[in-house]
């Protein structure tokens, strides 16, 4: 009696019947073009702050940085799909990998050490709220701080305001900005003896201002071997050849060169430990001196804290552009 129950209706909706009823029960929930509703965020650099990132099944949102991204991490990696690459060191694309609702948490970590928080949202397919495409974020020395950040539902608005960036700061971030530096020097290599020769590290340098008597530099730095390197602080100094040499008698001291250095006022360094070939950016200021000889040479010496006394020299003008 059981098994007439159950094929009777079923004969009765005949074959077209039948195969309607199955397509609705396999069928995949889908999306319409009217219920997208895309957004294009702008959103400030903050390490206090939690940002929500709406998303929606099938879609992928970007998210595009001011400076490269060193890692990603993903509390629920089953649900939500986030992807990072060294070809396009400031996105990070993520979507979810379920049709269902879910929440996790994304954490980005930067160049700079700061770190951006966010917080997943995925209504499912069925909803509706408008999807992130695109989240732009800004230096954090951005004129508008948190504008769009947000801690949680009760959270009061955010309050814009003005804030003084040094110009030394300044001259860092632009110099983390720049994706290809020219880089000076000769990789690290190994001889047939497996011994490395060759400097440690390659080094750009970037902007040069004067700032009345002062002068700003920014510089970047490469680790060209295949072991962790530290890093020194930068050096300035006044080259000059020894003008008593053409006297002597003794070769040694005819190639003698004279160094004074030059004092630093303040200087800047994103990053002291690199790995293999990883990347520093740095600034320094300091206080030319008034006037050089004809040969004098203005010098930036960096060097690394396993090869001081094998520095790079980057040559820098006497007479540099004013800001």
């Amino acid at each position: 009696m059981h098994v007439q129950a159950l094929f009777v209706p079923l004969a009765m909706l005949g074959v077209s019947g039948i195969g309607s009823l199955l397509a609705q029960q396999t069928a995949p929930a889908t999306i319409s073009a009217s219920d997208v509703k895309p957004s294009v965020t702008n959103l400030t650099v903050s390490a206090t702050a939690v940002t929500d990132l709406h998303l929606r099944p099938l879609f992928t949102t970007t998210i595009r940085l001011p400076e490269p991204v060193t890692s990603v991490a993903v509390g629920a990696p089953t649900l939500f799909e986030v992807e990072h690459s060294e070809e396009e060191p400031r996105l990070v694309f993520v979507k979810p990998s379920t049709k269902e609702a879910a929440t996790s948490n994304l954490i980005i970590a930067l160049q700079s050490r700061h770190e951006i928080s966010m917080r997943l949202l995925s209504d499912g397919v069925a909803g509706t709220a408008p999807i992130d495409f695109v989240v732009n974020y800004e230096p954090r020395q951005s004129f508008l701080i948190g504008s769009t950040d947000a801690v949680g539902p009760d959270s009061p608005p955010a309050i814009p305001a003005q804030t003084t960036v040094s110009a030394i700061d300044r001259a860092l971030t632009t110099q983390s900005n720049v994706a290809t530096p020219e880089w000076v020097g000769t990789v690290r290599k190994k001889n047939p003896d497996q011994k490395e020769v060759g400097k440690p590290i390659l080094a750009a340098l970037g902007n040069v201002v004067s700032r009345g008597d002062q002068m700003l530099v920014a510089y970047s730095e490469l680790n060209t071997t295949d072991h962790w390197i530290e890093v020194l602080p930068p050096q300035v100094e006044m080259n000059s050849p020894n003008q008593n040499a053409n006297k002597s008698r003794n070769k040694k001291e005819r190639l003698e060169i004279l160094a004074e250095q030059v004092p630093i006022t303040a200087y800047r360094l994103n990053m002291r430990r690199l790995a293999p070939g990883q990347r520093a950016d740095g600034a320094v200021e300091f206080s030319r001196p008034g006037f050089k000889q004809g040969k004098d040479r203005l010098l930036l010496e960096l060097a690394t804290a396993s090869a001081v006394d094998d520095p790079v020299l980057l040559q820098l003008p006497f007479v540099a552009p004013g800001k």
